[in-house]
């Protein structure tokens, strides 16, 4: 089993409600970002689907299990793209406002700072959630190998710069991990 976890800023839920394009001119991506770099090769153990996208770029797919507002669990296909000449460094998770997965479920207010999490169980599911900072800090609601990688991610990011997203993986079957607060 594995996870990444990217926290969710202001920017990024106006993505989520589809409300980031700020001018006229068009743009206002709609779109999780990650530094390809560090990220890549464990995003591709998530989105292990080869497949062609817009203007036929190749691009990864995966099928991902999410609970509807009744908590019955849905299935829905995430995109992840390579970067775009205006951002040489960052792959992106896209259209996330359209996906019933993430801007279908927007996060909830008040339970401190929200992360999205992408899950790979052993079995090749696929779950997609949103962790919250104050669920994080109590025992018992999520893995403690979770709990731990996020909380330590936040505090290594605040002695650097306060304002630092907190974004990562963990990977349990060898106990490796990356906090990647930029």
């Amino acid at each position: 089993m594995l996870f990444v976890y990217k926290e969710i800023v202001s920017g990024d839920l106006r993505k989520l409600l589809a409300e980031s394009n700020d001018s006229k001119t068009g743009g206002g991506a709609r779109d999780l970002r990650l530094p390809w770099k560090t990220f890549r090769p464990i995003m591709w153990q998530i989105f292990n689907k080869e497949d062609i996208g817009r203007g036929g770029k190749k691009i990864r797919v995966a099928d991902v299990t999410y609970l509807d507002a009744d908590d019955k669990p849905r299935r829905t296909r995430l995109e992840y793209w390579p970067p775009t000449a205006s951002r040489p460094t960052e792959d992106r998770i896209s259209k996330i406002h359209a996906s019933p997965a993430l801007g279908g479920q927007l996060p909830k207010t008040g339970k401190g700072r929200v992360f999205v999490l992408l899950i790979k169980f052993d079995d090749g599911t696929i779950r997609c959630e949103y962790a919250y900072e104050d669920e994080l800090k109590q025992k018992g609601v999520w893995a403690t190998e979770v709990s731990n990688a996020i909380l330590s991610c936040m505090a290594s990011a605040a002695l650097r710069n306060g304002t630092r997203t907190v974004q990562g993986y963990y990977n349990f079957t060898d106990g490796t991990g990356h906090c990647h607060a930029d």
